[in-house]
């Protein structure tokens, strides 16, 4: 015990340097761990927004794909309305 207390003594300072560092370290590791669980979780967050937007982005190509599609239909239908009613002069025009 006599060398115990010798040795505390003696390296009283260097003892309290080494401590200071553990309980340093300790908290370091405390607060990093608590950054990375609430960076872990922002992350989250944000792959929610990214696929969420990713699913905006397809529903507007999907209705872009559906207003061309609709639109190349109207076109063909008046194609065929003005073929339709040019047939129809044609036929009045031989019956009078």
């Amino acid at each position: 015990m006599n060398q115990l207390k010798n040795f505390v003594s003696d390296n009283f300072k260097s003892l309290i340097i080494i401590f200071a560092f553990l309980v340093t370290m300790y908290a370091q590791h405390t607060a990093n761990t608590a950054h990375i669980a609430e960076l872990t979780s922002r992350c989250a967050t944000l792959e929610a927004k990214i696929q969420d937007q990713y699913e905006k982005i397809d529903a507007i190509k999907l209705d872009k794909a559906v207003f061309e599609a609709t639109m190349t239909q109207f076109t063909q239908m008046r194609g065929d309305l003005q073929e339709m009613r040019a047939d129809i002069k044609e036929l009045l025009k031989n019956r009078r």
